[in-house]
């Protein structure tokens, strides 16, 4: 069983690795100048495909219908240029975090007897990425097919500064822009969502590993001295990789969970005020809803786990027998004085499940604000 967890692991950080290096974001030691550049190139292209979609929201002001459209997919630009810039602004911090994480799991999953432990609840990690990944994929290749069905006449409802004719050479270039934006949005959405629980996962995965180191305090030939200065090393360790976490994700969560409750709101209006639906677009909508909310629950869900798994370490510490031994005792006084590992979105609010619960709330008091809105007109 051990084993196979090991696969599932690797399979999944293998997954999200290369998404990320495709993209230009893995944190490697040592990268060309190439690799340097590819997130700065994504960062002008995303913008430059953001500034068209407003362009077409701007010229279609009076129609709630076609705004709704164009701001839907422009947010999607604007959360795939901050999740960039998140990442190289903080890139030492990310080179830190991944160096403190990365290394020392790989090793533990080696060498550790707690293998088992550690790897829990890889299937749910692994299948959630996963999840996001087809998903994204599938979006991806709906928008590819779909200009045959509207009357766009690119992939995206866009304005440009000069004129596009069907098939002329300045079209042709256009597309190969969009193209290269709709890659680039699924790499980025399907990568640095899909690398941020795996952060966590491996935050989860050392705190499990020091909550059994202090379970087996009372086994004979272990020594409880080395084991409780570990342990305290490690949790500060990883107080510092939350600190990390929330630095660099702290910006894109806030933003995620506010704008994806408008995505998922103009969303539902678009299908509402349609006659009829085609099947690609059917299709298109579905994978669009479900995408939004996988990648809402994927954050709030690894708060909460993070949270809940610190709650159990401080479980197995209180629960060591520690009582009649005063320099024990001192030691658990120590850890158990130890701030919680709990995620929070830029000092605003706590990352949990209860922000996903937020999200369905806002997204239907905006839907209902939507078709008020287009009821009076």
């Amino acid at each position: 069983m051990s084993k196979s967890r090991v696969s599932d692991y690797k399979a999944y950080r293998g997954l999200t690795k290369t998404l990320l290096t495709v993209g230009g974001l893995w944190p490697y030691s040592n990268s060309n100048i190439f690799y340097r550049t590819l997130p700065y190139i994504q960062i002008i292209l995303n913008l430059g495909m953001a500034l068209a979609i407003l362009g077409f929201v701007r010229d279609h002001f009076s129609n709630i219908a076609l705004v709704t459209r164009g701001m839907g997919v422009m947010t999607s630009f604007l959360t795939t240029i901050l999740k960039v810039t998140c990442l190289v602004i903080n890139k030492k911090d990310l080179m830190e975090l991944h160096g403190n994480l990365d290394p020392y799991l790989n090793d533990l999953l080696k060498n550790s007897p707690s293998t088992e432990v550690i790897l829990k609840d890889i299937n749910s990690f692994k299948f959630l990425s996963w999840g996001l990944t087809l998903f994204a994929f599938i979006i991806l290749h709906c928008h590819q097919h779909e200009i045959e069905l509207i009357n766009y006449p690119l992939i995206y409802p866009s304005v440009y500064p000069w004129k596009i004719i069907s098939n002329g050479w300045i079209y042709k270039m256009n597309y190969v822009f969009e193209t290269l934006a709709s890659l680039i949005l699924f790499f980025v959405t399907a990568s640095v969502d899909s690398l941020f629980t795996l952060y966590v996962f491996q935050m989860v995965g050392l705190l499990r590993e020091i909550s059994y180191s202090i379970r087996r305090l009372d086994e004979k030939n272990v020594n409880r001295d080395s084991v409780i200065c570990k342990c305290i090393t490690q949790y500060e360790k990883l107080m510092r990789c939350r600190e990390i976490l929330e630095k660099i994700y702290g910006p894109v969560i806030l933003w995620i969970m506010t704008t994806n409750a408008v995505v998922l709101c103009t969303l539902l209006f678009q299908i509402s005020q349609m006659k009829s639906i085609s099947v690609t677009r059917g299709l298109l909508f579905t994978t669009y809803i479900t995408l939004k909310m996988i990648q809402t629950f994927m954050y709030a869900w690894s708060g909460s786990c993070l949270t809940d798994e610190s709650e159990n370490y401080k479980d197995a510490v209180y629960a060591a027998h520690w009582y009649g031994n005063k320099r024990f005792m001192t030691s658990v006084i120590i850890m158990l004085a130890q701030r919680p590992l709990t995620l929070t979105a830029c000092n605003f609010s706590t990352v949990s499940l209860k922000i996903f619960v937020m999200v369905l709330n806002t997204t239907v008091s905006y839907f209902f604000l939507l078709q008020t809105l287009d009821y009076q007109e």
